[in-house]
C-alpha cells in the first residue's frame, strides 16, 4: 500500500467515524423531536417513526400546564444574573492576575486553576446557604453559580490577557489613564472574543444546570426550564409526547445560542488557552 492510499483510506475512515459520532449524537434529538408531533399513544414506545400527524396542540398544552414562561424567567435570571456578575469579576481578577505576577497572586491563580478540577459537595454547600440565609433565594443561587463558574472565566481571561502586551498600559500611564480607565478603556475591549466566550459557556453551563436549582430552590413558583422536565417525567409518565415537548422547550434556546456563537465558543477556547 503506497502513501496517497493510506492517506485516502485514513481519511475514509475519519469520515467514517465522524458520520458514526454524529448519528450517535443526533438519534436522541430526532426522537424527542418526533415523538413532541405524537399523539400519546403513538409515542408510548419513543420509536423514531414519523408522526402520522402533526399535534402542534402538545405544545400549547404544555406551555400552559407546566407554566413554561414563569421558568424561562427563572431560567433567564439565574443564567443571566450568574454571567454578568462573572464576567465582570473575572475579568477584573485576571487583570490585576496577569499584570502584577507576584507569588502571592500566581497562587491565587493556581487556587482559581483548582476549582476547574474538584467536584461540588452539594450537602456542605446547602448547609452554608442556609447559615447565610440564601437557601430558596433565586439571589443566592445566582451567588452559587457565579462561583461555580469563575474558575473557568478567570483561566480564560488570564490567558487572553498576557496576550497583550504591556505597552499598552504603559501608553495609557503615560496619557494619564488611571486603573480603571486602562482596564475598561484599553484591555476589556480587546478582550471581546473571549468574553463572548465566557458568556455563551457560562450562560449553558449555568442554564443546563439541574442539581443546583433542585437542591437550593424548593418553591415550585422558582423551578427553571430544565426542572419542568423532572416534573413533567413525574407527572405524565405515560404521555412521552408532552415529556418530549418539555425537553424541546429546555433546549430550545441552547441550540439557537450555540448556533449563533459556536465559532466564538471555539475560538475564543482556544485563544484562552493557547496564548496562555
Amino acid at each position: 500500500m503506497n502513501g496517497k492510499t493510506k492517506t485516502k483510506l485514513i481519511n475514509l475512515l475519519k469520515g467514517l467515524l465522524a458520520w458514526i459520532i454524529s448519528l450517535i449524537v443526533i438519534t436522541p434529538f430526532l426522537i424527542v423531536l418526533f415523538n413532541a408531533f405524537k399523539t400519546t399513544n403513538e409515542a408510548l414506545n419513543m420509536s423514531l417513526s414519523l408522526p402520522k400527524s402533526i399535534h402542534l396542540e402538545n405544545f400549547k398544552k404544555v406551555w400552559e400546564v407546566g407554566n413554561i414562561p414563569r421558568s424561562y424567567m427563572n431560567s433567564f435570571l439565574l443564567s443571566g444574573g450568574a454571567v454578568t456578575i462573572s464576567v465582570i469579576c473575572s475579568s477584573l481578577c485576571a487583570f490585576v492576575l496577569a499584570r502584577n505576577k507576584t507569588r502571592v497572586n500566581r497562587g491565587i491563580y493556581i487556587y482559581f486553576s483548582l476549582g476547574l478540577m474538584f467536584p461540588v459537595n452539594m450537602v456542605t454547600v446547602v448547609k452554608v446557604m442556609r447559615w447565610l440565609n440564601l437557601y430558596n433565594s433565586r439571589v443566592g443561587v445566582i451567588f452559587l453559580c457565579t462561583a461555580l463558574i469563575l474558575p473557568l472565566s478567570v483561566f480564560l481571561y488570564y490567558g487572553f490577557i498576557n496576550s497583550i502586551p504591556v505597552e499598552m498600559d504603559e501608553a495609557a500611564i503615560m496619557d494619564g489613564a488611571s486603573a480603571n480607565k486602562i482596564f475598561f478603556s484599553v484591555i476589556f475591549p480587546m478582550v471581546k472574543p473571549v468574553t463572548v466566550t465566557v458568556v455563551m459557556i457560562n450562560f449553558l453551563n449555568v442554564w443546563n444546570d439541574f442539581t443546583i436549582p433542585l437542591y437550593m430552590l424548593p418553591d415550585p413558583s422558582k423551578a427553571v426550564i430544565v426542572q419542568q422536565v423532572y416534573n413533567f417525567y413525574g407527572t405524565f409518565t405515560a404521555s412521552w409526547n408532552l415529556v418530549s415537548v418539555t425537553i424541546l422547550y429546555a433546549i430550545l434556546p441552547i441550540i439557537i445560542i450555540y448556533a449563533i456563537g459556536q465559532k466564538y465558543i471555539i475560538s475564543g477556547m482556544v485563544a484562552g488557552a493557547v496564548k496562555g
